[in-house]
């Protein structure tokens, strides 16, 4: 199949679904407003570019993932991955199954949702696209501004229209990149970019960007960590370090398998080399890991962080009932069962090594582990006096049997012999399969902090769109594959190992074992792997990136599981020290995953648009 068809038609269909009627958009920011007023004036030049993060018809923030994870079918991109299960059985499942007529839903198509306008990725990105070609094509035109506030709206149109590019391409692949603004008489039907070209082209103009943020004197918005209070009118808005930052982000995605077809080891080299400079200008302005005693402060409780380099909060929310909080949590904490909730898989708990450095991601890693006294399958968690625990970023994310759950107490996430549920469990469903109740003994906490009193919270919640814990995950990638695992890019300060191990101090893990930094396809998998645990149900990283890795075929057709924990009427003994048997076992057929074939790299686009292209005859398949 020609897959450079498919990604034309998004030029076809979205021009054609706003037009260009005016000269410099659909409308003006205000009715009544020519173009020379819109653009001579600073005050109407901002509220027009400003459109493309809070403009009520559309704006960048469908990329954002609290924000596209808001709608009324509450599942998360992570959802259709094997890092949990969600509860609610609803379109989350056929998607997860391979059934691509629901995708074009997943991804903001139902016009008929309320909540369409702020989940709508593709129209939203387009409009957006053109409102930053309409502000770099009228910059000119400008006259009472300064020249930092110039530069400034520059570096934000290179940057926001780099940023449309990228995260519509991680979902959908390459199309044509719009650099120029589309008048009635160019030609719309462009063909798609090579993917490592359009990628390219993103991280160009994130240079630019940061080129115009250093003349605005916009490297980052607040004064240097410790001097301010990140509390900047724009703090939401991108900066120099974001730009570095996500032009990293690019060149990895162009280095990587997916894309990378020839295997070209410049690609690697490019990104490692952007990433260096990422953290070298993010360390010298001030950014900085959280101590770990405030990790969940990137999450939950804080507007913003000194580790953010660009976030998205959505302030105070006083209900857990809110839709921003029911993709994450379920029915057994918000008393409401239209919630679903992120139920990691065992699959997934698998990945937090012991707090030794075990990995226990295969039945013979654990086995390893079990030899050397570091894991004990019936006391997975470290719960018996002397256990060994598993990484400390464990205990932040996922809530399992004898948790404590701040108004809950001790978590009930077992069955009794017999198999029924204790009183209070944690499992209990209200009517049925709909129910946000989890399937895998496990519930989601990363993103939810206090889960006391039931809908009666003040909690801030934020989206850190990239922080530094990423880029220094992104430089050991790309350096691991450029130079090996104890190679640095040139000018650069760390090797690949010594920056994932940056990471785990933090955690309060120790350095990646011996055994697996003696050659970069070892360390591959323990960077794949700490991306996984780091970064987890944030900013879909994981569903993102086991595509560009190629390895989704096999996590799709991998078998998923929970862990059933039992407790046993004899309590503990030798071999069940906690009191209770755990029992790994797969989980009901409709919560498996599916891969059909490599169409589902991408989304589909609805059939009714595929025939406005008309000489595209074949739906992306599924």
């Amino acid at each position: 199949m020609d897959m450079k068809k498919i990604y034309r038609l998004i030029l076809v269909v979205m021009m054609a679904s706003f037009g260009v009627s005016c000269g410099y958009l659909d409308k003006a920011p205000e009715s009544g407003l020519n173009e020379q007023e819109v653009f001579s004036k600073y005050a109407n030049f901002k509220l027009y570019f400003y459109s493309v993060y809070n403009g009520s018809g559309f704006n960048i923030r469908c990329h954002y993932p609290l924000v596209f994870h808001g709608n009324n079918q509450k599942f998360t991109l992570e959802g259709l991955t094997d890092m949990c299960d969600m509860s609610r059985i609803q379109r989350c499942q056929p998607v997860k199954q391979g059934d691509g007529s629901q995708s074009t839903w997943t991804v903001g198509y139902n016009t008929g949702d309320a909540n369409a306008p702020n989940v709508a990725k593709v129209p939203n990105t387009m409009k957006s696209i053109r409102v930053c070609n309409m502000a770099i094509d009228h910059i000119d035109m400008l006259q009472d501004a300064t020249e930092s506030e110039k530069y400034d709206l520059m570096a934000q149109a290179y940057f926001v229209r780099a940023y449309a590019h990228l995260e519509l391409f991680r979902l959908y692949g390459s199309f044509p990149y719009l650099n120029k603004v589309l008048g009635a008489d160019d030609e719309w039907d462009l063909p798609a970019e090579e993917p490592v070209t359009f990628l390219q082209k993103c991280a160009d103009d994130f240079d630019t960007a940061y080129d115009y943020f250093v003349k605005a004197g916009k490297v980052r918005r607040d004064p240097a960590s410790g001097a301010g209070n990140l509390a900047d009118a724009d703090q939401d808005k991108p900066n120099g370090v974001t730009a570095l930052a996500m032009k990293g982000r690019a060149l990895l995605y162009a280095a990587s398998p997916l894309n990378n077809t020839t295997d070209d080891k410049s690609l690697w080299e490019a990104a490692a080399v952007a990433n260096a400079k990422a953290l070298e200008v993010a360390l010298a302005n001030g950014y900085k890991l959280l101590d770990f005693a405030q990790y969940t402060n990137n999450f939950y409780g804080t507007k913003y962080t000194n580790e953010q380099l660009w976030g998205y909060s959505t302030g105070s929310t006083t209900n857990y009932n809110s839709p921003y909080v029911q993709a994450f949590i379920g029915y057994a904490f918000t008393a409401n069962a239209y919630s679903s909730a992120q139920c990691p898989t065992q699959n997934f708990v698998d990945r937090f090594e012991t707090e030794s450095g075990y990995p226990l991601n295969t039945e013979a890693q654990r086995a390893e582990a079990a030899a050397a006294g570091q894991y004990n399958e019936q006391d997975p968690f470290g719960q018996a006096s002397g256990a060994v625990k598993r990484d400390p970023r464990f205990y932040k994310v996922v809530i399992y049997n004898g948790r404590e759950v701040q108004g809950y107490g001790s978590a009930s996430l077992y069955v009794d012999e017999s198999g029924n549920l204790p009183s209070g469990s944690l499992l209990s469903k209200k009517s049925g399969s709909t129910d946000g109740v989890s399937e895998t003994f496990y519930y989601e906490n990363k993103r939810t902090g206090n889960l006391s009193n039931k809908g009666n919270q003040n909690l801030i919640l934020t989206d850190p769109i990239i922080r530094l814990a990423e880029v220094y995950l992104n430089y050991a990638e790309a350096a691991n594959e450029a130079y090996g695992p104890e190679g640095k890019a040139p000018e650069a300060t760390l090797t690949a190992v010594e920056a994932v191990n940056v990471v785990r101090t933090r955690a309060g893990m120790p350095n990646v074992l011996d055994a697996y930094t003696a050659s970069a396809d070892l360390l591959r998998d323990r960077i794949k792997n700490e991306r996984a645990v780091e970064l987890c149900f944030e900013g879909y990283h994981w569903y993102c990136d086991i595509r560009r890795w190629k390895d989704a075929p096999s996590v799709g057709r991998s078998t998923l599981y929970g862990l059933r924990v039992v407790k046993l009427a004899a309590g503990a003994s030798s071999e069940y020290p906690t009191g209770y048997r755990y029992e790994r076992f797969a989980l009901p057929s409709n919560r498996q995953i599916a891969w059909k074939n490599d169409g589902m790299y991408y989304f589909q686009f609805q059939n009714s648009d595929l025939l406005k292209m008309k000489n595209y005859t074949v739906q992306n398949p599924w």
